[in-house]
């Protein structure tokens, strides 16, 4: 993944003009789904295309949603005050969890994942291979096995994806 996919999802959801606080929920919410379905993504070429329909599309989902409330007598101050502290919470568990089950991994996984999503703004597959000395093209299935890992604990700990 390139800092331009993070940037293109950022475009895309800011299209819709939602509030800063929507955007942020839905541009984790695109890269959540990326993570519960990297799997079935087999050409990397089409992850870009991937990640602007998906946000595209739960833009979509959270505009119909809005329109919905509103029309059943909900103001949004309403709507945005009640969930925030619960959501808020919901995202600090889940990110504790992955942290934490992060540190379980196997040394390899722990330091690729690490370097491909803490370290930097976006993935550097390039920087990967230099680092663990593996050929560009294994960067990315070995990624995905980590993922999978994590995905399998995370799982096995109770945390819904």
């Amino acid at each position: 993944m390139k800092s331009s996919d993070t940037i293109s999802v950022h475009a895309t959801i800011r299209s819709f003009r939602v509030t800063p606080s929507d955007a942020e929920d839905l541009f984790q919410e695109t890269f959540l789904r990326l993570y519960r379905h990297a799997a079935w993504l087999r050409d990397s070429r089409a992850l870009t295309r991937w990640l602007i329909v998906t946000a595209r599309n739960l833009c979509l989902d959270h505009a119909a949603r809005m329109r919905v409330r509103a029309h059943e007598g909900l103001g949004e101050e309403t709507l945005a005050v009640a969930p925030a502290p619960l959501a808020e919470m919901i995202h600090l568990e889940r990110a504790q969890a992955v942290r934490e089950e992060i540190q379980e991994l196997p040394e390899r996984c722990r330091e690729l994942l690490w370097l491909l999503y803490f370290q930097q703004e976006s993935p550097d597959y390039e920087a990967a291979a230099r680092a663990f000395n593996m050929p560009l093209g294994s960067v990315g299935p070995t990624r995905m096995r980590c993922l999978e890992q994590l995905l399998r604990r995370l799982r096995r700990r109770g945390v819904d994806s």
